[in-house]
């Protein structure tokens, strides 16, 4: 029952996906990437809304709280309360961007408002560099899901399947494919998760000092030491400010329709950590029940494989494998058009497209052939995503304010930000407990406020002697 059921979730987001093409009335390059902005405040919910509920997510959190203990939720959650604060206000400002300077990728804003082409190509290799890892934990995500399912085929045949799946929605749909499948993912994992979280505690013998115990711990942080403190108020720093200006969190503002469909999607967001508590309560039965698992990761599927019945199984792990390929699904619509509009310079839009899926179908076979040797440093890349991502953020705020500044500039920033960033960490330098991507930020910043300092004051010396 568990295998029939994860098939027709299978099948029935491929359908949506197929689907989705009715609802394009033209085929041109916007419509491809960003549905011309043209998506309402339903479809923009569920579309950003994804990356909360991506495989990373559903299997990352129990897996933290399990390795990890109750410090883990701290800066967790506190990110992803942040961005979606920091994107009330810097989204709408983002989409006057597009507007203005009618923007597809990010690395178009860093062209059209600098005036660098070699500016945009730092911008898109510093994107494929970090995403790569992304869209390759999903892969990974996939693969400890249908480890549960028994499916007795080879782990190389999963991904095949799952990269020749996601290449079969953005051919077909492009961004309305992962779309309209959240809508139906998100709504399947919402049911999931509580049914998994109320499960397990049914299940529990939670006795009452130990609740007493848990409360207290959670009201008193004394347990923290100052180094744990400044690790989770920088890192919650950097990651809240780096899930808003990502590639492809920005291509998804793109797709809106208005500003105020934005800040509208913005103010309900937070309601979707509702799961997080459903999330802990799984991570709390693993603790008690001391499951034998081979790796923190299998945290998530562990619970459900113990408290739910098979068909209950099936629906989740469907339910898990469309959130790694809507999140994948997504990269490709990202990268594709970094390298065919953005490095290739494709003249028309139409080739700019055809481009776009060639990049895609590399990308995907590139992921899907390096698995098994990337997936042994998966922890570490996911460690460093957001020390590139969010190196672009000071540039994009000079964007928003309209700020002019030389392009070598922002572009120096930016590389010494995520070089300085991977140096403290490869280096294991003690940083005090600060996140070494956010002393990477403000080094990069550091470069763009004495740089044009600097510049402003030859240019006063200049006007002197003249």
């Amino acid at each position: 029952m568990e295998i029939v059921n994860f098939c027709l979730v299978i099948l029935t987001a491929l359908l949506i996906a197929l689907c989705a093409r009715l609802s394009i009335k033209t085929y041109d390059v916007k419509n491809f990437f960003v549905a011309s902005g043209h998506f309402g405040r339903f479809l923009i919910f569920f579309l950003m809304i994804g990356e909360t509920y991506s495989i990373g997510s559903v299997l990352g959190f129990p897996a933290g709280v399990y390795s990890k203990g109750e410090m883990f939720p701290l800066w967790f959650l506190g990110y992803i309360l942040l961005s979606s604060c920091i994107g009330y206000f810097i989204n709408p400002e983002i989409l006057k961007i597009r507007d203005e300077y009618s923007c597809v990728t990010l690395a178009d804003i860093f062209r059209k408002h600098f005036g660098s082409y070699v500016l945009e190509i730092i911008v898109v290799i510093n994107s494929i560099m970090f995403l790569v890892p992304f869209g390759e934990s999903q892969l990974i995500g996939i693969l400890v899901v249908t480890k549960y399912m028994k499916f007795h085929i080879s782990t190389m045949l999963v991904a095949i399947i799952s990269g020749l799946m996601t290449l079969l929605w953005v051919v077909f749909s492009g961004i309305r494919a992962p779309a309209y499948i959240s809508i139906f993912k998100d709504i399947l994992m919402v049911v999931s998760i509580v049914m998994g979280g109320v499960a397990a505690l049914n299940l529990m013998d939670v006795p009452q000092p130990y609740l007493e115990h848990l409360v207290s711990s959670v009201v008193q942080p004394s347990y923290l030491s100052g180094s744990q403190d400044l690790f989770i108020v920088s890192t919650i720093l950097l990651q809240g400010v780096g899930f808003c200006v990502a590639p492809q969190a920005v291509a998804f503002v793109f797709t809106a329709r208005s500003e105020d469909t934005l800040r509208k999607n913005q103010i309900i967001m937070p309601f979707y950590m509702l799961m997080f508590p459903f999330l802990y309560l799984m991570s709390m039965y693993a603790l008690r029940t001391h499951m034998a698992l081979s790796s923190p990761n299998d945290v998530f599927m562990a619970v459900v494989s113990n408290t739910l019945s098979p068909g209950a199984q099936g629906l989740v792990a469907g339910g898990c494998v469309l959130s790694a390929l809507v999140i994948l699904s997504g990269i490709c619509l990202t990268i594709g058009p970094l390298v065919s509009r953005n490095v290739l310079h494709a003249s028309s839009g139409e080739w700019q497209s055809r481009g776009a899926k060639i990049v895609m179908a590399v990308y995907l076979m590139l992921s899907i052939a390096s698995l098994s040797f990337l997936s042994k440093y998966i922890i570490v890349l996911n460690n460093i995503y957001y020390f590139g991502i969010s190196q672009t953020f000071p540039a994009i705020m000079l964007v928003i304010f309209r700020k002019k500044m030389p392009a070598s500039l922002v572009g120096t920033g930016l590389v010494g930000g995520v070089l300085f960033s991977l140096l403290l960490y490869f280096s294991n330098i003690d940083t005090l407990g600060i996140n070494p991507g956010f002393i990477g930020m403000i080094f990069n910043v550091s470069v763009l406020y004495f740089g044009s300092k600097l510049i402003s004051r030859r240019s006063i010396y200049k006007s002197v002697q003249t």
